[in-house]
């Protein structure tokens, strides 16, 4: 299906996001850290820096915006491939041998959704914490250890649609014949299950990077994200929240890095919509 006009905006704003956010370090933009007490709380001048203004410790707000975008970038990509490397096995194992295997499986499963999310994030972070010393060692920091603990969150959704396609694809034709060829169950998951899983995958890709964008944006907004001088659009919209009072008119400090993870969900299920087609 030839794309439409929206997609094609979609897709060229999520390249030239990705881009500029990658490029942050060598773009021509203040230090996002460099603090100045005599620009405290500028409003957006378009025609001169600072564009988007500064914060209340006089940081350019562009280049926290940017730097902000590689964060939360990086926790929907890492994120979301945490959650297919441990859901997609998990449930076309569960779909494929089916019976007892499956029901406990998923029935696991259900017991790990029952549980409230915040919660279950900060279980798996103080769990991580206590092996931070270890983990350090192989390059795992605290934001290594929040892409992980996010990504766990995120693997039970494609863990049951993995699942569906398996019970779909173990009733046809071709899988039938390998099963009364006498095919190892391993060789028939990794020859035929999984490779005729990736449609329905994809479109579960697509889907799942945003809610996990999301995610990261209300637990960083909550304070329970990623830790300073490291930031991300859900800090900086805290930190634009923590700011505002009735004496001082700042709202771009929560405006601005709200429409920046607005536009790119809405750009992301653009994308996942035009896959699904």
């Amino acid at each position: 299906m030839k794309s439409t006009r929206g997609q094609k905006v979609a897709w060229g704003f999520l390249i030239l996001l990705s881009v500029a956010a990658l490029l942050a370090p060598w773009l021509p933009i203040a230090d996002f850290r460099l603090m100045n007490a005599d620009a405290r709380l500028q409003p957006p001048q378009w025609t001169a820096a600072p564009v988007l203004g500064t914060d209340a410790e006089g940081r350019d707000l562009l280049a926290r915006v940017l730097w902000g975008a590689r964060i939360s970038l990086a926790v929907g990509f890492f994120g979301t491939l945490v959650a297919m490397l441990i859901g997609i096995p998990y449930g076309a194992l569960a779909g494929f041998l089916g019976g007892r295997w499956d029901r406990i499986q998923m029935r696991f499963a259900d017991a790990l959704e029952s549980i409230p999310m915040v919660v279950f994030v900060l279980f798996l972070l103080s769990i991580l914490q206590e092996y931070r010393a270890d983990l350090a060692v192989i390059g795992f920091g605290r934001l290594q250890l929040f892409f992980l603990a996010v990504g766990v969150l995120f693997w039970l959704p494609t863990a049951r649609v993995a699942r569906a396609e398996a019970l779909r694809l173990r009733k046809q034709p071709f899988v039938q014949a390998a099963i009364a060829g006498g095919m190892k169950r391993s060789a028939i998951l990794w020859r035929h299950i999984l490779p005729n899983m990736l449609p329905a995958l994809r479109v579960m890709l697509l889907l799942t990077v945003p809610r996990v964008i999301l995610m990261e944006a209300f637990l960083s907004f909550l304070g329970l994200g990623v830790e300073p001088p490291a930031v991300s659009w859900g800090g900086l919209a805290n930190d634009g929240l923590a700011a505002m009072n009735p004496l001082v008119d700042s709202i771009w400090l929560m405006l601005v890095p709200s429409i920046a993870l607005g536009l790119t969900l809405l750009a992301l299920q653009k994308v996942a919509n035009s896959a699904d087609d």
